[in-house]
Protein backbone atom coordinates (compact mmCIF):
# COMPACT_ATOMS: atom_id res chain seq x y z
CA UNK A 1 0.00 0.00 0.00
CA UNK A 2 2.81 2.28 0.56
CA UNK A 3 4.73 1.57 -2.76
CA UNK A 4 0.97 2.40 -4.15
CA UNK A 5 0.89 5.91 -2.52
CA UNK A 6 4.48 6.79 -3.42
CA UNK A 7 3.81 5.71 -6.80
CA UNK A 8 0.39 7.64 -7.49
CA UNK A 9 2.58 11.05 -5.67
CA UNK A 10 5.11 10.40 -8.56
CA UNK A 11 2.58 10.25 -11.06
CA UNK A 12 0.72 13.61 -9.64
CA UNK A 13 4.14 15.23 -9.72
CA UNK A 14 5.17 14.15 -13.04
CA UNK A 15 1.73 15.05 -14.60
CA UNK A 16 1.92 18.40 -12.64
CA UNK A 17 5.39 19.02 -14.60
CA UNK A 18 4.06 18.37 -17.68
CA UNK A 19 1.19 20.74 -17.46
CA UNK A 20 3.58 23.46 -16.11
CA UNK A 21 4.13 25.22 -19.02
CA UNK A 22 1.37 26.96 -21.42
CA UNK A 23 1.30 27.90 -25.28
CA UNK A 24 1.16 31.67 -23.93
CA UNK A 25 5.05 31.11 -22.32
CA UNK A 26 6.18 30.59 -26.04
CA UNK A 27 6.59 34.11 -27.42
CA UNK A 28 9.16 33.83 -29.79
CA UNK A 29 9.18 36.71 -32.13
CA UNK A 30 11.23 35.45 -34.94
CA UNK A 31 9.12 32.62 -36.39
CA UNK A 32 7.54 31.20 -39.82
CA UNK A 33 4.49 29.18 -40.50
CA UNK A 34 3.33 27.17 -43.12
CA UNK A 35 0.35 25.01 -44.59
CA UNK A 36 -1.18 24.38 -47.27
CA UNK A 37 -4.18 21.56 -47.98
CA UNK A 38 -6.00 19.90 -50.72
CA UNK A 39 -9.37 18.43 -50.43
CA UNK A 40 -11.69 16.54 -52.77
CA UNK A 41 -14.88 14.43 -53.10
CA UNK A 42 -16.52 12.98 -55.85
CA UNK A 43 -19.87 11.55 -56.53
CA UNK A 44 -21.27 9.49 -59.31
CA UNK A 45 -24.81 8.19 -60.21
CA UNK A 46 -25.52 6.10 -63.05
CA UNK A 47 -28.65 3.52 -63.92
CA UNK A 48 -31.98 4.67 -64.43
CA UNK A 49 -31.73 7.95 -65.31
CA UNK A 50 -30.72 9.25 -69.17
CA UNK A 51 -26.39 9.76 -68.10
CA UNK A 52 -24.57 9.83 -65.62
CA UNK A 53 -24.12 12.14 -63.25
CA UNK A 54 -21.49 13.59 -60.99
CA UNK A 55 -20.59 16.00 -58.72
CA UNK A 56 -16.86 16.83 -58.01
CA UNK A 57 -15.59 19.19 -55.28
CA UNK A 58 -12.23 20.32 -55.15
CA UNK A 59 -10.48 22.86 -52.46
CA UNK A 60 -7.32 24.23 -51.94
CA UNK A 61 -5.88 26.30 -49.41
CA UNK A 62 -2.85 27.50 -48.01
CA UNK A 63 -1.54 29.86 -44.85
CA UNK A 64 2.47 31.80 -44.72
CA UNK A 65 3.07 33.63 -41.82
CA UNK A 66 6.44 34.96 -41.06
CA UNK A 67 7.12 37.22 -37.83
CA UNK A 68 10.55 38.89 -36.87
CA UNK A 69 10.98 41.42 -34.67
CA UNK A 70 10.78 44.48 -36.94
CA UNK A 71 7.86 43.12 -39.44
CA UNK A 72 5.57 40.33 -40.16
CA UNK A 73 3.98 39.16 -42.89
CA UNK A 74 1.17 36.56 -43.34
CA UNK A 75 -1.19 35.28 -46.55
CA UNK A 76 -3.80 32.88 -46.96
CA UNK A 77 -5.12 31.67 -50.02
CA UNK A 78 -8.23 29.83 -50.62
CA UNK A 79 -9.49 28.18 -53.85
CA UNK A 80 -12.60 26.56 -54.00
CA UNK A 81 -14.03 24.44 -57.86
CA UNK A 82 -17.04 22.09 -59.06
CA UNK A 83 -17.43 20.48 -62.00
CA UNK A 84 -20.95 18.34 -62.06
CA UNK A 85 -23.80 16.74 -64.74
CA UNK A 86 -27.25 16.55 -64.12
CA UNK A 87 -28.75 13.17 -65.06
CA UNK A 88 -30.67 14.18 -67.67
CA UNK A 89 -29.77 14.08 -71.27
CA UNK A 90 -30.31 18.01 -71.64
CA UNK A 91 -28.31 18.38 -68.32
CA UNK A 92 -24.68 20.02 -69.66
CA UNK A 93 -21.54 19.83 -68.00
CA UNK A 94 -21.11 23.25 -65.26
CA UNK A 95 -17.64 24.51 -63.47
CA UNK A 96 -17.43 27.14 -61.34
CA UNK A 97 -14.45 28.34 -59.30
CA UNK A 98 -13.95 31.25 -56.59
CA UNK A 99 -10.45 32.15 -55.29
CA UNK A 100 -9.57 34.87 -52.92
CA UNK A 101 -6.02 35.77 -51.44
CA UNK A 102 -5.53 37.99 -48.67
CA UNK A 103 -2.17 39.39 -47.02
CA UNK A 104 -0.73 41.69 -44.93
CA UNK A 105 2.21 43.46 -44.38
CA UNK A 106 3.33 45.31 -40.83
CA UNK A 107 6.31 47.31 -40.25
CA UNK A 108 6.63 47.66 -36.44
CA UNK A 109 7.80 50.98 -35.38
CA UNK A 110 11.45 51.65 -34.01
CA UNK A 111 12.11 50.68 -30.56
CA UNK A 112 8.78 49.14 -30.36
CA UNK A 113 6.91 45.81 -30.91
CA UNK A 114 3.63 46.93 -30.55
CA UNK A 115 2.60 49.58 -32.64
CA UNK A 116 2.78 49.32 -36.39
CA UNK A 117 2.19 50.65 -39.90
CA UNK A 118 0.53 48.25 -42.55
CA UNK A 119 -0.20 47.57 -46.08
CA UNK A 120 -2.43 45.06 -47.31
CA UNK A 121 -4.13 43.20 -50.64
CA UNK A 122 -6.74 41.47 -51.41
CA UNK A 123 -7.34 39.36 -54.57
CA UNK A 124 -10.57 37.41 -55.67
CA UNK A 125 -11.28 35.50 -58.94
CA UNK A 126 -14.56 33.49 -59.76
CA UNK A 127 -16.67 32.25 -62.47
CA UNK A 128 -20.44 31.41 -61.70
CA UNK A 129 -21.35 28.30 -63.28
CA UNK A 130 -24.42 29.49 -65.32
CA UNK A 131 -21.89 31.83 -66.95
CA UNK A 132 -19.73 31.16 -70.23
CA UNK A 133 -16.90 33.57 -68.53
CA UNK A 134 -15.39 34.08 -65.53
CA UNK A 135 -15.52 37.55 -63.62
CA UNK A 136 -13.24 40.20 -63.99
CA UNK A 137 -10.78 40.05 -60.77
CA UNK A 138 -11.52 41.85 -57.37
CA UNK A 139 -8.67 44.03 -56.70
CA UNK A 140 -8.35 45.87 -53.69
CA UNK A 141 -5.46 47.62 -51.54
CA UNK A 142 -5.22 49.48 -48.25
CA UNK A 143 -3.06 50.90 -45.73
CA UNK A 144 -3.15 52.49 -42.07
CA UNK A 145 -2.04 51.13 -38.54
CA UNK A 146 -2.58 48.76 -35.81
CA UNK A 147 -1.00 47.51 -32.79
CA UNK A 148 -0.36 44.12 -30.85
CA UNK A 149 1.11 40.86 -32.17
CA UNK A 150 -0.14 37.34 -32.66
CA UNK A 151 2.70 34.55 -31.81
CA UNK A 152 2.83 31.38 -33.31
CA UNK A 153 3.07 28.92 -30.50
CA UNK A 154 2.86 25.90 -32.98
CA UNK A 155 6.85 24.93 -32.46
CA UNK A 156 5.64 24.48 -28.33
CA UNK A 157 2.72 22.21 -29.44
CA UNK A 158 5.27 19.97 -31.16
CA UNK A 159 7.83 19.91 -28.47
CA UNK A 160 5.10 18.41 -26.19
CA UNK A 161 4.23 15.97 -28.39
CA UNK A 162 7.54 14.86 -28.72
CA UNK A 163 8.77 14.79 -24.93
CA UNK A 164 5.35 12.61 -24.45
CA UNK A 165 6.43 10.84 -27.00
CA UNK A 166 10.10 10.07 -25.69
CA UNK A 167 8.39 10.00 -22.39
CA UNK A 168 6.20 6.85 -23.31
CA UNK A 169 8.93 4.99 -24.75
CA UNK A 170 10.91 5.57 -21.87
CA UNK A 171 14.14 7.16 -24.10
CA UNK A 172 14.19 10.11 -21.51
CA UNK A 173 13.61 9.64 -17.85
CA UNK A 174 11.88 12.58 -16.51
CA UNK A 175 9.86 15.59 -17.99
CA UNK A 176 11.43 18.61 -19.18
CA UNK A 177 11.86 22.11 -17.39
CA UNK A 178 9.99 25.09 -18.74
CA UNK A 179 13.04 26.70 -19.86
CA UNK A 180 14.21 23.48 -21.77
CA UNK A 181 10.91 23.25 -23.22
CA UNK A 182 11.53 26.78 -24.75
CA UNK A 183 14.97 26.04 -26.01
CA UNK A 184 13.77 23.35 -28.12
CA UNK A 185 10.71 24.87 -29.13
CA UNK A 186 12.85 27.64 -30.60
CA UNK A 187 15.41 24.73 -32.57
CA UNK A 188 12.30 22.87 -33.79
CA UNK A 189 11.18 26.85 -35.16
CA UNK A 190 14.16 27.24 -36.96
CA UNK A 191 13.90 24.57 -39.64
CA UNK A 192 14.02 27.10 -42.56
CA UNK A 193 17.04 28.45 -41.04
CA UNK A 194 18.49 25.08 -41.02
CA UNK A 195 17.65 24.09 -44.54
CA UNK A 196 19.19 27.18 -46.11
CA UNK A 197 22.35 26.57 -43.99
CA UNK A 198 22.91 23.29 -44.45
CA UNK A 199 20.88 22.35 -47.23
CA UNK A 200 17.96 20.22 -48.19
CA UNK A 201 19.93 17.20 -48.03
CA UNK A 202 21.60 17.69 -44.53
CA UNK A 203 19.67 19.64 -42.88
CA UNK A 204 18.42 17.36 -40.52
CA UNK A 205 21.09 15.76 -39.52
CA UNK A 206 21.85 18.99 -37.47
CA UNK A 207 18.29 19.91 -37.16
CA UNK A 208 17.97 17.19 -34.65
CA UNK A 209 21.54 16.93 -33.03
CA UNK A 210 20.58 19.97 -31.54
CA UNK A 211 17.00 19.17 -30.39
CA UNK A 212 18.77 16.04 -29.14
CA UNK A 213 21.50 18.54 -27.16
CA UNK A 214 18.94 20.05 -25.19
CA UNK A 215 18.08 16.53 -23.84
CA UNK A 216 21.48 16.01 -23.01
CA UNK A 217 22.02 19.68 -21.20
CA UNK A 218 18.60 18.59 -18.97
CA UNK A 219 20.21 15.73 -17.56
CA UNK A 220 17.25 13.55 -18.59
CA UNK A 221 19.08 10.83 -21.08
CA UNK A 222 20.17 8.05 -19.14
CA UNK A 223 22.82 7.44 -22.35
CA UNK A 224 25.06 9.78 -24.76
CA UNK A 225 22.52 9.89 -27.04
CA UNK A 226 18.86 9.49 -27.96
CA UNK A 227 19.68 6.82 -30.08
CA UNK A 228 18.50 5.82 -33.81
CA UNK A 229 15.14 4.64 -32.29
CA UNK A 230 14.65 8.02 -30.69
CA UNK A 231 15.68 9.62 -33.84
CA UNK A 232 13.04 7.91 -35.99
CA UNK A 233 10.23 9.12 -33.38
CA UNK A 234 11.12 13.18 -33.75
CA UNK A 235 11.29 12.64 -37.09
CA UNK A 236 8.01 10.66 -37.67
CA UNK A 237 6.26 13.04 -35.28
CA UNK A 238 7.60 16.47 -37.15
CA UNK A 239 7.60 14.71 -40.92
CA UNK A 240 4.24 12.59 -40.60
CA UNK A 241 2.17 13.35 -37.32
CA UNK A 242 0.23 16.83 -37.95
CA UNK A 243 -0.25 19.46 -35.20
CA UNK A 244 -2.48 21.87 -35.15
CA UNK A 245 -1.64 25.01 -35.20
CA UNK A 246 -0.87 27.18 -32.14
CA UNK A 247 -1.77 30.84 -32.22
CA UNK A 248 -2.13 33.61 -29.14
CA UNK A 249 -2.37 37.15 -28.99
CA UNK A 250 -4.06 39.60 -30.61
CA UNK A 251 -3.65 42.17 -33.53
CA UNK A 252 -6.18 45.56 -34.25
CA UNK A 253 -6.11 47.10 -37.53
CA UNK A 254 -7.76 50.31 -39.19
CA UNK A 255 -6.87 52.27 -42.43
CA UNK A 256 -8.30 52.92 -45.71
CA UNK A 257 -8.44 50.94 -48.93
CA UNK A 258 -9.33 51.34 -52.24
CA UNK A 259 -11.59 48.92 -54.53
CA UNK A 260 -9.12 49.07 -57.29
CA UNK A 261 -11.00 46.44 -59.63
CA UNK A 262 -14.75 44.83 -58.44
CA UNK A 263 -15.60 41.42 -59.60
CA UNK A 264 -18.20 43.99 -62.43
CA UNK A 265 -14.84 45.49 -63.58
CA UNK A 266 -15.74 48.67 -61.83
CA UNK A 267 -13.58 50.25 -59.87
CA UNK A 268 -14.72 51.86 -56.18
CA UNK A 269 -13.93 55.13 -54.36
CA UNK A 270 -12.31 54.23 -51.08
CA UNK A 271 -13.00 52.63 -47.72
CA UNK A 272 -12.85 52.77 -44.08
CA UNK A 273 -11.25 49.53 -43.12
CA UNK A 274 -10.82 47.99 -39.27
CA UNK A 275 -9.69 44.58 -38.48
CA UNK A 276 -9.40 42.05 -35.43
CA UNK A 277 -7.54 39.28 -35.15
CA UNK A 278 -7.52 36.63 -31.57
CA UNK A 279 -5.65 33.50 -30.92
CA UNK A 280 -5.93 31.77 -28.00
CA UNK A 281 -5.06 28.29 -26.98
CA UNK A 282 -7.33 26.42 -24.24
CA UNK A 283 -4.70 23.94 -22.69
CA UNK A 284 -2.56 21.86 -24.98
CA UNK A 285 -4.81 20.25 -26.94
CA UNK A 286 -7.70 23.47 -28.00
CA UNK A 287 -7.07 26.48 -30.34
CA UNK A 288 -9.62 28.85 -30.65
CA UNK A 289 -9.10 31.76 -32.94
CA UNK A 290 -11.48 35.08 -34.42
CA UNK A 291 -11.15 37.20 -37.55
CA UNK A 292 -13.18 40.02 -38.12
CA UNK A 293 -12.80 42.22 -40.98
CA UNK A 294 -15.42 45.34 -41.40
CA UNK A 295 -15.04 47.99 -44.25
CA UNK A 296 -16.82 51.01 -44.55
CA UNK A 297 -17.52 52.48 -48.73
CA UNK A 298 -17.47 56.11 -48.77
CA UNK A 299 -18.74 56.32 -52.13
CA UNK A 300 -22.51 58.03 -51.84
CA UNK A 301 -23.47 56.34 -55.46
CA UNK A 302 -22.26 52.90 -54.77
CA UNK A 303 -25.37 50.77 -53.35
CA UNK A 304 -23.17 48.67 -50.71
CA UNK A 305 -22.73 50.31 -47.42
CA UNK A 306 -21.08 48.65 -45.27
CA UNK A 307 -19.38 45.21 -45.21
CA UNK A 308 -19.05 42.42 -42.40
CA UNK A 309 -17.45 38.81 -42.06
CA UNK A 310 -16.48 37.43 -39.06
CA UNK A 311 -15.00 33.82 -38.74
CA UNK A 312 -14.55 31.82 -35.95
CA UNK A 313 -13.31 28.50 -35.45
CA UNK A 314 -12.54 26.12 -32.82
CA UNK A 315 -10.14 23.13 -32.80
CA UNK A 316 -9.64 20.11 -30.34
CA UNK A 317 -6.63 17.56 -30.96
CA UNK A 318 -8.81 14.43 -29.67
CA UNK A 319 -5.63 12.46 -30.38
CA UNK A 320 -2.45 12.31 -32.42
CA UNK A 321 -4.19 11.11 -35.22
CA UNK A 322 -7.71 12.92 -34.81
CA UNK A 323 -8.75 16.63 -35.04
CA UNK A 324 -12.59 17.67 -34.06
CA UNK A 325 -13.11 20.78 -36.04
CA UNK A 326 -15.53 23.38 -35.77
CA UNK A 327 -16.10 26.56 -37.87
CA UNK A 328 -18.70 29.49 -38.03
CA UNK A 329 -18.69 31.98 -40.78
CA UNK A 330 -21.03 35.14 -40.66
CA UNK A 331 -21.18 37.35 -43.45
CA UNK A 332 -23.55 40.81 -43.32
CA UNK A 333 -23.48 43.23 -46.14
CA UNK A 334 -25.88 46.50 -45.65
CA UNK A 335 -27.01 47.81 -48.71
CA UNK A 336 -28.87 51.72 -49.89
CA UNK A 337 -31.07 50.14 -52.26
CA UNK A 338 -30.96 46.61 -52.52
CA UNK A 339 -32.23 44.02 -49.79
CA UNK A 340 -29.75 43.55 -46.31
CA UNK A 341 -28.01 40.49 -46.82
CA UNK A 342 -26.90 38.01 -44.14
CA UNK A 343 -25.27 34.50 -44.04
CA UNK A 344 -24.84 32.18 -42.11
CA UNK A 345 -22.44 29.23 -42.46
CA UNK A 346 -21.46 26.60 -39.30
CA UNK A 347 -19.48 23.33 -39.43
CA UNK A 348 -18.32 20.47 -37.34
CA UNK A 349 -16.29 17.38 -38.57
CA UNK A 350 -13.22 15.22 -37.70
CA UNK A 351 -10.23 14.91 -39.58
CA UNK A 352 -8.45 11.50 -39.24
CA UNK A 353 -4.52 11.60 -40.00
CA UNK A 354 -3.06 8.84 -42.10
CA UNK A 355 0.68 7.93 -42.65
CA UNK A 356 1.74 10.31 -45.75
CA UNK A 357 -0.07 13.58 -44.87
CA UNK A 358 -3.52 12.28 -46.38
CA UNK A 359 -6.08 12.35 -43.99
CA UNK A 360 -9.88 11.51 -44.01
CA UNK A 361 -12.47 13.83 -43.31
CA UNK A 362 -16.34 14.22 -42.33
CA UNK A 363 -18.03 17.09 -41.48
CA UNK A 364 -21.55 18.24 -40.99
CA UNK A 365 -22.35 22.38 -42.03
CA UNK A 366 -25.39 24.25 -41.59
CA UNK A 367 -26.10 27.35 -43.65
CA UNK A 368 -28.56 29.96 -43.34
CA UNK A 369 -29.00 33.00 -45.67
CA UNK A 370 -31.21 36.34 -45.15
CA UNK A 371 -31.48 38.52 -48.16
CA UNK A 372 -34.38 40.95 -47.38
CA UNK A 373 -36.71 39.27 -49.17
CA UNK A 374 -37.13 36.86 -47.10
CA UNK A 375 -35.06 34.18 -44.12
CA UNK A 376 -34.41 31.11 -45.31
CA UNK A 377 -37.32 28.71 -42.81
CA UNK A 378 -35.41 25.72 -42.52
CA UNK A 379 -31.33 25.28 -42.31
CA UNK A 380 -29.65 23.64 -45.50
CA UNK A 381 -27.83 20.48 -44.15
CA UNK A 382 -24.93 18.97 -45.63
CA UNK A 383 -22.49 15.77 -44.92
CA UNK A 384 -18.88 15.70 -46.48
CA UNK A 385 -17.00 12.91 -46.70
CA UNK A 386 -13.47 13.32 -48.42
CA UNK A 387 -10.00 12.87 -48.70
CA UNK A 388 -7.48 15.88 -47.38
CA UNK A 389 -3.89 15.94 -48.73
CA UNK A 390 -1.66 17.79 -46.68
CA UNK A 391 0.63 19.93 -49.11
CA UNK A 392 2.99 21.63 -46.21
Amino acid sequence: MRNIFILSIATASMLTTVNAIEMTDYKVVDSLYQDSYLNGNLNVDSGNQEQTSYNINLNANAEVVKSTLPYSFDLKFDGNSNFSQGPNETDDSLESYDTTAIGHFDKYLNSNNQFFVYGSGDLGYRKVAENDDADDPFVKIGTGAGYGRVYDATPLAKALRIVEDLLKYKLIKNDLSNKAYITLAAVIDKEEEYKSKYGLTEYKKYWYKDMEKVFKESGVLDKDSLGAFGIVRINEILEIERVSSRKHGWKVRGGFGKILSNYDGDSEDATIDAEFEYGLPIGHQSQYTENLRLSKLLDSDTDIEFALTNTMSYTYEMSDRIDWENNWLLSYQQNDVADDFLSNSISTGFRYYIANRISFNTTLSLSKINNGVGEEEDWNKSLFAGITYRLK
